[in-house]
Parts: C-alpha cells; structure tokens; sequence
C-alpha cells in the first residue's frame, strides 16, 4: 500500500475570477495586505457505496469467526456492516470527521451515495404520495425498492451528525441512483436483472436510467433539496439562506432539447440551482445536475445550464460553482505508468458534442465544474473544446469517498502492495474544502489519507493567477 501521507492539493484563485469557494468565516487566509477572512466555505466528496463484486483490497478485514473483530487484511472479507448495507464505512467516517473539524457551511456530495443498480418500482397507489394508502394492498413492492431504501437510510442517518455541527448537505445524483444496472450484484451477465430492460434502450453498457430510479432518489432525498425554498432547515444549519432557488418544478427542471439530450422524465429536485449572499458584494452561484437522466444517459443539461448562469450572472453573481457526478473528461490516471483509461464521464456518450456543448458553457461563465465517479481525486483545468471561449476551466474529481479505488493494485494479494499508477496521490480518500475570501479569492485544498489510514496532511499546494 502507498505510504502513510495525506493529500492536500490547494488551488488559489486570485480576486476577481470566478470559480471555487468556503468556513462560517472561522478561518483567515494569510494574505498580501493583510489578513483576508473566509467568508463562506462548502466540503465537496462523492461514493463511498461499496461494491460486493470488486472491493477494494484495502478495505478487507481478517475477521475471527468467534468475535466478529480483526484488523486490515487483502485477503479478508468486507466489514459485516459495510457488506449489509454496502458503504465502506471506515473511510467514510475518517473523511466526515476531517469535514466536520474544518466546519464548511456545505456540503456537496456528488452521488453514488448507495450501491443501488436496481429498479426500484412501486406499487400504483405508492406513487401519489411515496407511502401506501392502505398497509393492506395486494400490490408488490420489487425487492429493488427494499433493497434501494434501506441503502439511503443508512447513508442519511450516517451523515446526519454534519447538521448538528453546522454543515448542510446538500445531495447529488449519480449513476448509482439513477440507473439500473442488468449485471451489478446480485446479478450477472448470465443472470440479468429482468427489471432492467437495456436492450431496449440501445445502452451497450448494461446501464440505464429510469423514472423509478429517479422516483426513489426523490423520495429520499427531496426533503433536503425542497428545504432550499423554505430556508427551515437550511438557514439555520448554513447560516445563510438560499436565495433564488431554481429547478423545483418540472417547468423550471431542464427539459428535451438539443444539448440537454432526450430527457423522458421530470427532472424537478434532480438538476437545480441557488444562490448564496456571501458578502454585501459576494453573491455565489450554486448548481446541481444530473448527469444521468432518464433517457439521456451520460449528459449534462447544457441548454438549461446556459439560461441558468446567463440569469445568475444578469442578478450579478461573482463565483459560479457546478456540481455533477460524471466528469466532463475522464482523468487518465494510468497514463504514467504507460496505460490508457477508457472514456467513463460524460465523454463516454457517443455524440462527443454533447460533452463539448456542456464544456463550452463552464468556461463561458468560467465555473468550476466538481464530480465525482471515477474514485480517485484529481484537478485539472480544461481548454473549451469548440474555441468558443479562450479561457479554460478547472474539473476538480473528487470521487474518494471510499468507493473501490479506481487505480488497482499489482498482482495478487498479499503480494500487491503497489498501485498500478506511478502517481502516488491516486490512492487516497479524499474531499476538497472550497473557501471564499472577503476580497473575492477563493481556495480549494483537496485534503485525504492513504489507503492504510495515515494522518490526514496537506501535502502540496498550487496557485493559480487567474481562471481566465
């Protein structure tokens, strides 16, 4: 395993640039002409959903039989709690503890918050109200459905010591929430999920979205994002209210179009969008999609995004800041090492311009575009594909939240103590702090640990002059 240092990687964006933010004003930024305040901080993470099929090696348990305890083993088995409900919970908590010692207003998690893959359908007189009228139906419920929700009751109730301590969350979908997948545990490519019916979508990948999936996300998930128009809940846990809320209805949700794909469904609570007031001068611009919607697998909303900020920008907001799960480009991590990753983002989709479309409208805003899904961290800034705009753009990756490492381990345990990657920052749980400043500077520190649980570090840090 790699050695026990941390990763922090930190990204300074000088004044007057748009892009990343971050900590109840409780942190100073040493800067030139004196101390410069945080005035609003945000935690970005996404999956920590196990997987039965391909855990990580690392996260394996040599478990006595007679006690249930043991100690890290490659070549044990999975936590019994993390195996039930299919988290990996050790790293998970080691990360919120970090988070909750910074004290972010937000938290953003960018999905594959449960392993999911099913098709969680519901009986007809469910679907009204998301709980039956009668106990008593004689409809079924699928086992997806119970298989799904108790997967999200375990991850809210894991999360929710984060409002206690003055941290919203404010939740993602991602792949695993919205589609369903025809091979994914407990099935396989010789035992399909039925429910799951990609041949009929044209999806190669086994995987696809569905209205139900999208249903059972809301159902467990909509209380958290409708608390942005009562500001109940959010005001008093953020301290800040959440202003010009957006994407709460399926006429305000992004629609069919040319660049947002052939969306089949509502999109209300899934693709959204709210502004904070950070400073009499500061007003930060926050957005959510979903990057898996059903009918347009691996798209982002371009067209709604474009009106979106075009608003955002005519109300006068400074720093625009997108959430997704799937990245725009997937990061190659094993290019160091002479490998090659195959496209897993929204680069993925065969009409290479829908990705192109999407790019080229976080660099004309000049956003910052944080995802997740590919369980590694990693920053990089991104030219506009259609040379539209000549500024670029950063994608911050922070999909390791202790979900199996993308990178693998060589050869076969115990022997593989070594990542495949030459990158020794690959294989770290990992979130990012986004941090405002009074001037308008923002920073981003991506802080983690090694896979072997080593101290949490910064470990480099890189500035930047200018988003533009």
């Amino acid at each position: 395993m790699v050695s026990k240092v941390t990763l922090a990687l930190a990204v300074l964006v000088a004044a007057g640039t748009a892009g990343l933010a971050g900590a109840h004003g409780r942190d100073n930024h040493q800067h030139e002409g004196g101390r410069d305040p945080v005035v609003f901080s945000f935690a970005t993470v996404g999956d920590n959903r196990q997987d039965l099929k391909s855990p990580d090696p690392t996260a394996l348990l040599a478990v006595d039989p007679n006690t249930g305890e043991g100690g890290p083993s490659l070549t044990g088995t999975l936590l019994p709690q993390d195996k039930e409900y299919l988290q990996n919970s050790l790293a998970w908590t080691t990360l919120q503890s970090g988070i909750q010692s910074q004290n972010p207003n937000l938290l953003f998690f960018n999905g594959d918050m449960i392993f999911g893959y099913g098709r969680p359908t519901l009986p007809d007189d469910w679907a009204a109200t998301g709980q039956p009228n009668s106990w008593k139906t004689a409809q079924t419920v699928s086992p997806d459905a119970f298989f799904e929700y108790v997967q999200y009751a375990y991850w809210r109730g894991v999360v929710s010591p984060l409002f206690n301590t003055g941290t919203y969350v404010v939740p993602v979908p991602g792949n695993h929430e919205t589609q369903c997948s025809s091979t994914a545990a407990p099935y396989s490519a010789t035992s399909p999920n039925p429910n799951c019916d990609t041949t009929a979508t044209g999806n190669k990948t086994g995987k696809t979205a569905y209205v139900e999936n999208e249903n059972a996300y809301r159902a467990n998930m909509s209380d958290l994002v409708s608390d942005l128009v009562t500001n109940i809940r959010f005001s008093k846990v953020a301290g800040f209210a959440a202003l010009n809320v957006s994407g709460m209805t399926p006429t305000t949700a992004p629609l069919a179009s040319a660049n947002n794909g052939a969306i089949t469904s509502s999109q209300a609570e899934l693709s959204y969008s709210f502004d904070i007031q950070a400073t009499n001068r500061l007003l930060l611009h926050f957005v959510v999609i979903n990057t898996d919607p059903a009918g347009a697998d691996s798209t982002a909303p371009t067209d709604w995004l474009a009106a979106d900020l075009k608003t955002a920008k005519g109300r006068g907001a400074d720093k625009i800041f997108v959430f997704g799960h799937k990245p725009a480009f997937t990061y190659n991590y094993a290019a160091a090492s002479g490998g090659t990753i195959a496209a897993a983002g929204l680069d993925a989709n065969p009409n290479i311009n829908l990705r192109d479309a999407f790019w080229a409208v976080i660099t004309k805003y000049n956003a910052t575009y944080f995802c997740g899904h590919e369980h590694i961290p990693n920053v990089q800034k991104f030219a506009d594909p259609t040379k539209t705009s000549k500024s670029g753009a950063y994608q911050v990756i922070v999909g390791s939240g202790g979900s199996p490492f993308d990178d693998k381990l060589i050869g076969t345990c115990p022997s593989c103590t070594e990542p495949v990657t030459t990158n020794p920052y690959d294989r770290y749980y990992a979130w990012a702090l986004v941090q405002v400043h009074k001037s308008g500077n923002v920073t981003l520190n991506l802080y983690g640990f090694s896979d072997d649980f080593g101290p949490t570090e910064k470990l480099r840090k890189y500035s930047v002059d200018s988003l533009q």
